[in-house]
């Protein structure tokens, strides 16, 4: 009975039936996910908070918790991407840090809660710079503990790729070693189920942007663009992909 009126209270009743079929916590992790593509597609911030509280309401189910916080911090991560607001950037990467910490203690062997802890050190070093020396390394080493527990998860190689964009290569990043990563991300990604169910599948897309962006910064306009469009060939609702050839033209 508590379970049902979590469901209503979480608003999936329309879902019930198969949830019920399939196992109550993974059908309404898969509908989350698939709301949190929708959302991320638009750029829709108040979708997001409101995936936000459903998540932690489906938190108190007491099932694949460790799973359900590697969402919230992939959506608070989210929302700091797409606010221009200092404060409120701050805000939401301190919720994803801490999302990303609680999965990391329930479920250490997790290699995308790793992967994702090093990206939002990074993402902390570029709010807080004097963080910049102990987020760093403790960045690398969460990246190496991804990598030992799934050395081909192509999303790993993303957040390396993105890391180095905004690493200058005396410090071990650069263009160049993005380009490395993200091309050996696009590799992983055709030997990946394309749905994972109830595990992260995000990235298919997104990597072309960041193979556009990278080249954009090496001022190559004519392959950028070509990645762009290769991100909505992908994902043709892709939003971000769409803004970023509109400011080519």
């Amino acid at each position: 009975m508590k379970k049902l009126l979590l469901i209503l209270l979480i608003g999936f009743a329309p879902f019930l039936g198969k949830a019920q079929e399939n196992g109550l916590v993974d059908s309404l992790i898969i509908t989350i996910k698939a709301e949190q593509k929708a959302a991320l597609n638009n750029a829709d911030t108040l979708k997001l908070k409101e995936i936000a509280t459903k998540l932690d309401r489906l938190s108190s189910f007491g099932e694949k918790e460790w799973l359900i916080d590697y969402y919230l911090a992939y959506n608070y991560y989210s929302m700091c991407n797409l606010t221009q607001d200092k404060k409120e950037k701050g805000k939401y990467i301190e919720e994803a840090k801490k999302m990303v910490e609680k999965s990391i203690n329930k479920k250490d062997d997790f290699s995308e809660s790793h992967a994702f802890y090093s990206s939002i050190l990074g993402m902390e070093i570029g709010l807080k710079p004097y963080l910049g020396m102990k987020n760093g390394i403790k960045s690398g080493k969460e990246i190496e503990k991804a990598h030992k527990l799934e050395p081909n998860n192509p999303r790993v190689y993303i957040i390396e790729g993105i890391s180095a964009i905004h690493t200058p290569a005396l410090f071990g990043g650069g263009l160049d070693k993005a380009l490395e990563k993200l091309n050996r991300a696009v590799e992983l990604f055709q030997k990946e189920k394309e749905d994972r169910g109830i595990y992260p599948d995000w990235g298919r897309d997104e990597v072309f942007i960041w193979l556009g962006i990278t080249y954009e910064k090496k001022e190559e306009k004519d392959k950028a663009l070509l990645f762009y469009k290769k991100a909505l060939e992908v994902n043709p609702d892709n939003g971000w992909a769409k803004h970023l050839i509109e400011e080519m033209k």
